[in-house]
This record gives C-alpha cells, sequence and structure tokens, in this order.
C-alpha cells in the first residue's frame, strides 16, 4: 500500500479544539488524490490551514508552505510523515492568513498550486485567493474547500464567472479551478463578469429609486 492510501486508510487527526481535542476536518479522499495525481516534485504550493491535504502535497514531493495559526497541526503532521519514513519538503507559518500573506516572509514569489481552507469566516476566503491568486502562474491551480458554504461560496462563484478560471473538477465539498490567463483589469469592476448584467439592472433599479426618493 503507498503512503496517501495509507493516509486514507488510517485517517488520522491532526487538528484540534480549542480545549485540545482531537479533531478530524480532513477533506474527502478523493480530494487528496486529486492533489497526489496533479503534483510533480518541486511544485511550489501553498496552503491555508493545515491536515492531511498537507501530507498531501508532501508525499508529491511538493515544496509546500502551510499557513496555519496552531503549531501544533504542523508537530502532528510532521511527526506522521516521519513514522512513515516519508520526506518532506514543508514550511510552516504559524499566523494569521491576512497578516502572513501581506508580510511575505518565506512565501514564494510564484506558486503552481493554492488550496485555500484557512478560516472560513468572511472575508477570509476572498483574502487568501487575493493574495495568493497574484502569484499564481498561468496553468496553476486554484482550490477552494466547502465552497458550499456562504462566506466561502462567493469566491467559489466568482472564479466560475471570470474568463482567467475554468472549473477543472468538484469533489465533495472541494472546487478545483485552473488560471487560464492573467487577470486584465479594464475599467476597474466593469470589466468582470460579476459586475455585468443581471448586476448593472439591478444598479440600474437602484438608481431609479433613488432617483424617484428625491
Amino acid at each position: 500500500m503507498d503512503l496517501l492510501e495509507r493516509l486514507i486508510l488510517e485517517n488520522p487527526s491532526f487538528q484540534a479544539w480549542s480545549d485540545g481535542t482531537p479533531a478530524n476536518w480532513s477533506v474527502h479522499p478523493d480530494v487528496l488524490r486529486f492533489i497526489v495525481r496533479h503534483v510533480t516534485p518541486g511544485m511550489r504550493t501553498l496552503e491555508t490551514g493545515s491536515g492531511q491535504s498537507t501530507v498531501a502535497f508532501a508525499l508529491a514531493g511538493a515544496r509546500h508552505t502551510a499557513i496555519t495559526l496552531d503549531p501544533g497541526e504542523a508537530q502532528r503532521i510532521r511527526a506522521w510523515l516521519a513514522e512513515h519514513g516519508a520526506p518532506a519538503d514543508l514550511t510552516f507559518i504559524h499566523e494569521s492568513s491576512d497578516v502572513a500573506l501581506t508580510r511575505d516572509a518565506g512565501i514564494p514569489s510564484e506558486l503552481d498550486f493554492v488550496f485555500i481552507d484557512g478560516a472560513h469566516r468572511f472575508p477570509f476566503p476572498c483574502l487568501d485567493w487575493h493574495y495568493t491568486e497574484q502569484r499564481l502562474r498561468v496553468g496553476g491551480l486554484m482550490a477552494v474547500d466547502d465552497y458550499a458554504m456562504p462566506s466561502v461560496r462567493i469566491l467559489h462563484d466568482f472564479l466560475l464567472g471570470e474568463d482567467e478560471w475554468d472549473l477543472l473538477e468538484v469533489i465533495g465539498r472541494t472546487s478545483f479551478f485552473r488560471r487560464v490567463r492573467e487577470t486584465v483589469v479594464i475599467n476597474d469592476c466593469q470589466g468582470q463578469r460579476i459586475n455585468q448584467r443581471p448586476w448593472q439592472t439591478i444598479m440600474e433599479r437602484v438608481d431609479e429609486e433613488i432617483s424617484y426618493g428625491n
């Protein structure tokens, strides 16, 4: 049995609740298989959050950075990899992602794969995307975990509608997008599909209501 399948079989709990009770918030096993299938040794990858997905990136040979507030997660992940004799090129940053990603320390200037699975409260998923998509190369992958959650769905729906991104696959609660071209800013918000109809119609109605109010 290869190590990825062993990971899936053992299903270790790398997370913990605030009182120290072990917790397991792992992604679907097929998400782990997707990571290993699409990552090649030496790829520069980044993840907000950490867990079994971090192990998958390590097993695939990525030069992986994980941003997590909990040092215990890093310790448990490293211990599992060491116990199974798996070399890993891992960097853990123990800061909130909105601080770490703007501070820039230890984060590659170009990335091949970004996995967004850190803080889920709004606007963190959008912030994590904003500060990593600037580094993601054309052809690189962007994963959005728990995409059905309202605070995350905003990002998923935005990517779904923009020309720069192609939806590759949805597995469980995780959506995978490929960046197909650089972002071109045209007239600020007007160039984004999210701000085209029906939003233009909505704004026109708001303008009419304001006019009538006067």
